[in-house]
Parts: structure tokens; sequence; C-alpha cells
């Protein structure tokens, strides 16, 4: 009897709260309620998610918007593989003439199809396959966020690269021929790949497979298996690193390089168009002097032929 009122006031507690909620509380019931049904807190909240927490299914719109989002997703993979590789091998023989924006190009297009593939091939195999590769072993997991996040770094560092020989060409035009040079471009490439390759070796260390309670679209999973980083300090210190070094550190010195441009190229315009009204006026000027010689050359001309013509009459 104590044992059905105590089931029904779990079911009370069950109907008003959330599934993350009700496995927090689950945990903190006591022991004895376990033992007398001869079953674990962990098995009672397995059977629970089951029950109560389960993850939908992919029916109906659902559905539907899965399949959409496969599409796009696997046009994004096969046309941005077919476009990234045609701009790599263009931008690499032209590279060959001595531009080295070309060979920054040419890096960025296969750096962008390392960040395509390692992020979206695998996100596409988890939604129409239902497959985790990274989650079969550790060593998969920690590799494949390795080349993950060193390829997002290197997309985005070589275009503050190309943007800042620009700004060099466009500010420094006679030093540029110093700075813009192949053998630059090759140590600059090679400095963002070493620096960044020992900043992210920290995942073969610091990343690890394991359980962890999450709530999605789907439901609630108390033991869900992912692939990141351990420690929830080091996990919070290193987003907080990824954030500074791929989004705001780039975007910043982009944004400013280009404003930089810009500024330079108005004040180019500016001072060209002074140059050109000053010429103008000066050839204005001298056309006008010019004709004002000449006309008193003539004047003076006549003058002596009149006087010359009286005197011999």
């Amino acid at each position: 009897m104590e044992s059905s009122v105590i089931d029904r006031a779990v079911l009370a507690i069950v109907q008003s709260k959330t599934c993350q909620e009700m496995a927090e509380i689950i945990r903190s019931i006591n022991v004895s309620y376990y033992e007398a049904r001869n079953i674990t807190a962990e098995d009672f909240i397995k059977v629970f998610r089951v029950a109560h927490c389960a993850p939908t299914t992919y029916l109906g719109l659902q559905g539907i918007g899965k399949w959409i989002v496969s599409i796009i997703l696997i046009s994004f993979l096969i046309f941005g593989l077919i476009g990234n590789i045609l701009s790599a091998v263009i931008m690499y023989r032209r590279a060959r003439r001595g531009i080295s924006s070309y060979f920054y190009l040419a890096i960025l297009a296969i750096a962008d199809i390392g960040v395509l593939y390692s992020g979206g091939l695998l996100f596409l195999l988890e939604l129409v396959f239902n497959s985790h590769p990274l989650l079969e072993k550790k060593i998969y997991c920690r590799f494949g966020l390795y080349i993950l996040h060193l390829f997002t770094y290197m997309s985005a560092w070589l275009i503050v690269a190309v943007t800042f020989e620009r700004f060099i060409v466009v500010r420094f035009p006679f030093q540029s021929i110093l700075v813009c040079r192949m053998h630059v471009a090759y140590t600059i490439t090679l400095l963002i790949f070493l620096f960044f390759s020992l900043y992210t070796v920290h995942f073969f260390f610091t990343a690890d497979i394991f359980s962890a309670p999450i709530l999605t679209e789907e439901g609630y999973h108390p033991n869900y298996i992912v692939c990141d980083i351990n420690i929830k300090t080091h996990r919070r210190l290193f987003s907080f690193l990824d954030l500074y070094f791929y989004s705001l550190l780039p975007s910043v010195l982009i944004i400013v390089l280009n404003l930089l441009i810009i500024s330079t190229m108005f004040h180019a315009i500016k001072q060209r168009r002074t140059y050109l009204q000053a010429s103008d006026y000066n050839a204005t000027h001298e056309t006008c002097m010019r004709n004002l010689h000449l006309k008193n050359k003539s004047s003076s001309s006549i003058r002596t032929q009149f006087f010359r013509s009286r005197s011999l009459g």
C-alpha cells in the first residue's frame, strides 16, 4: 500500500517536471526505494526515459525537413569540392608567375575543403545514416577534432594574410615589392600551419568520449555519448580561446585592414583629383598666356607694318 502511494507521488512529480529535472530528482530519491524494486537509479532513469522522454522519430514535416537539409548538405559537399579544387588549380597556376596572393588563395581553397568535409560530411553521416565515426574510438575522436580545428584556423588566418598583403600593396606600393614575394608567402603559410598545429595538438590529450545529459528537439538524453574535451574547466577555456583565435581576432584584423585600404584609396582618389584639377588650371593658364602673347605680338606687328607703310608713303 505504501509502495503504491509512493509510486503515485512519483508519477505526479513526473507529470509536472521536465525530463532533465526528473533525472536529477530520481538520482536524489532514497536508495531504499530502488532496493524494494530490485532496480538501480540509473536503470530507473533509463526506464523513465523510454516511457516519457524517448526521442521522437523523423515523421511528417520533421522528416521532410531532414531530407531537405540532407539534399542541401550533399549539394554543398559536391559543388564545394569541385569549386574549391578548380580554384586551387587556377590560383596555383597563377601563383607560379610570382604573384603571392594567388598562392594564399590556392591554400585557402584546400583549407576550405578540409573544413567542409571534416564538419559537413560527419554531420551528413549522423543525419542520414545515424553513424558516428568519431565515437567509435578515442583516436578517431581526438584526430577528428584536431583536423577540424586546424583547417578552421587555417581558413580564417589565410584570409587575414591575403587582406594584409592587399593593405601593403595599396598603402606602401614601393615597399610591397619586398613583401609580396613567393618565399614570404611560403614562410607565412608555414608559420600559420605550425602555430595552429601546435595549438590544436592539445585535443590528443584533452578530448575524450564520454556521456553527458543533453536536451534536444528529439528528447532528453541523460547519457548521450559525445566527443569533446572531457574536463569542464578546460572545455570553457578552450572554447574562449577558439572564439578569440577563430572569430574575434581575425574579424577585427580584417575589418581594420579593409577600412585602412578603403581610406587609403579615397585619399589617393582625392589627391589624384586635386592633381588633375591643378594640371587643368595650369594648362588653361598657360594657354591663355600663350594666346595673349600671340595677340599682343600680332597687334605689335600690325602697328609696325602700319607705321612703315605711312613712312614710305
